[in-house]
């Protein structure tokens, strides 16, 4: 109950909720991550970047490179343009874009787009930023109801076929 306000009932979230049911995941799907996720809670932030990267045209070219990682649709001379601007991202994104779970920074290369799809979805997040916290469940839940709602989430993603 706590978990579907955010995640839906199906656990396959909605924008800037993640999707609990894929292997998608922002810090790590292991069980002890899942885990450690549960217990203390996260806070992701990625800050405003627009004036690292540049000019609104370069904050453009850089979303259309973005796109690009993924084969997402894009004006291909706007993302051979935001390649050499993307190193501001890179530093947390990856070089490839593939993202760090150690700091929480999703893969842009993928077809997850968990705060939005397209050009205007990534522009928005270049110029705003974004702060998105999952809130600590060690207040409410035993340590006992911890671990088995880890091993839950974690069966989530992680069915066998019979």
């Amino acid at each position: 109950n706590n978990c579907s306000q955010c995640h839906g009932s199906d656990a396959k979230g909605s924008r800037s909720f993640p999707n609990l049911t894929d292997q998608d995941w922002l810090y790590g799907g292991s069980p002890e991550k899942i885990l450690e996720t549960i217990t203390n809670g996260r806070i992701g932030m990625m800050p405003p970047m627009a004036a690292m990267v540049g000019s609104e045209d370069d904050v453009r070219n850089v979303a259309n490179y973005v796109l690009s990682l993924s084969n997402s649709k894009h004006d291909s001379v706007r993302a051979t343009l935001g390649k050499e601007k993307f190193a501001s991202c890179a530093a947390c994104h990856g070089a490839k874009g593939e993202g760090n779970q150690a700091m929480g920074a999703p893969n842009l290369a993928d077809t997850v787009w968990l705060h939005g799809a397209g050009e205007a979805a990534i522009i928005k997040r270049i110029n705003e930023g974004k702060i998105n916290q999952m809130p600590a469940q060690a207040a409410k839940l035993t340590p006992e109801q911890l671990q088995v709602l880890a091993a839950y989430v974690w069966g989530l993603s992680n069915k066998t076929e019979k």
